[in-house]
């Protein structure tokens, strides 16, 4: 009876271990490399989508290039000021993301803003011009 109870303790811990080193999934890893990116607006309506590429990955500045694929909604009124190079900052101890997307005006940008999670990074943009924020939503980017 001893013998039953211990075989059958030890094909269930072989099947615990054996389940769980099969399905542990790796964290998130941001860093140069190709990425798919999806903008969407405050109700999550799909705004545009995209590829991101980063090129440039040293210490905590990033940089690089993005170029828009579908434009779901075309009065998207900062569609304009998204010229398709960016830079930004990984701030690592803290998981997040930094992100400008177009480096060269200071007035009238699109800005996102966040967090490096298990499968992507994910967060807000922000559409700001001088006078403060104009439009707002939600932005995510995956492998």
């Amino acid at each position: 009876m001893k013998n039953l109870i211990y075989t059958l303790l030890i094909m269930a811990l072989a099947t615990l271990i054996g389940c769980s080193s099969g399905t542990e999934k790796k964290p998130f890893a941001f860093g140069k490399g190709k990425y798919k990116f999806v903008m969407t607006d405050s109700l999550g309506k799909k705004i545009l989508d995209g590829n991101l590429t980063v090129k440039d990955y040293l210490v905590n500045n990033i940089s690089g290039t993005y170029d828009i694929v579908n434009v779901y909604q075309k009065d998207f009124i900062a569609l304009g000021v998204m010229d398709g190079t960016f830079d930004g900052n990984v701030i690592q101890d803290s998981n997040t993301v930094f992100i400008n997307t177009n480096p060269r005006i200071a007035d009238a940008n699109v800005f996102w803003n966040m967090k490096i999670r298990s499968s992507s990074v994910s967060g807000e943009w922000r559409y700001s011009v001088f006078r403060g924020s104009v439009n707002k939503g939600k932005v995510k980017i995956t492998k």
